[in-house]
C-alpha cells in the first residue's frame, strides 16, 4: 500500500490491485477482505477502495472517486452543486450533485454522497475541465439547464439576477 501511494495511487479497483499484484480474483478478494477488517483498506463501493493512511489522498476525494465508481462513463459536476458555487443558490448542498453518460445512483461513502444523474447528451459545450479539482464542471447556465431538463426543483434558484440562463 504504501508504494503504490508513493506513486499517487490512493484509491483502486479490484481489477487493478488484480492486474498490478498478478494474483487470482478469489486469493485477492481474501486478501481484501482481512485488510478492510483490519483497517488497512476501506471499501467505499462495490470493488472500490481507499487507502486511509495514503498521503496522496486529494483534497476533494468525494470528486476524484467519481472516476473511479464510473470509470467508463463521462461525469461532470452540475445541477445544485454549481449552482451553489455561483451563488445562484443560498443553500449549500450536502452531497455533490453530478450528470453522467451513466445509469443514475447515488452513492454513500465514507468521504460523503455523490449524486449521479444521468444525461443523454455526452460533453455539454458549457464545461471546463477543473484541474485543482480534476474533473469536468458546467457553467451555472449549463447546470440550470440540466436542473430543468431533469426536472428538479427550481424553487431556491434566483432566477431574477440569473435570466439569461432560461
Amino acid at each position: 500500500m504504501d508504494d503504490m501511494d508513493r506513486r499517487g495511487v490512493w484509491a483502486f479497483t479490484v481489477s487493478r490491485l488484480e492486474i498490478i499484484l498478478s494474483v487470482k480474483r478469489d486469493a485477492l478478494r481474501t486478501t481484501i477482505s482481512r485488510h478492510a477488517k483490519g483497517g488497512l483498506i476501506q471499501r467505499v463501493s462495490r470493488n472500490v477502495y481507499v487507502n486511509p493512511r495514503a498521503m496522496s489522498i486529494p483534497a476533494e476525494p468525494l470528486l476524484a472517486l467519481a472516476s473511479f465508481l464510473r470509470p467508463f462513463d463521462f461525469c461532470y459536476l452540475s445541477l445544485e452543486s454549481v449552482l451553489s458555487d455561483a451563488g445562484w443558490i443560498s443553500q449549500i448542498p450536502f452531497r455533490y450533485t453530478m450528470m453522467t453518460t451513466g445509469r443514475s445512483f447515488t452513492f454513500d461513502t465514507p468521504y460523503g454522497i455523490l449524486e449521479m444523474t444521468h444525461t443523454q447528451s455526452k460533453v455539454p459545450p458549457q464545461t471546463d475541465f477543473d484541474s485543482r479539482r480534476s474533473i469536468h464542471v458546467a457553467s451555472p447556465e449549463q447546470a440550470y439547464r440540466d436542473l430543468k431538463r431533469v426536472r428538479r426543483n427550481l424553487d431556491l434558484v434566483d432566477i431574477h439576477e440569473h435570466a439569461e440562463a432560461s
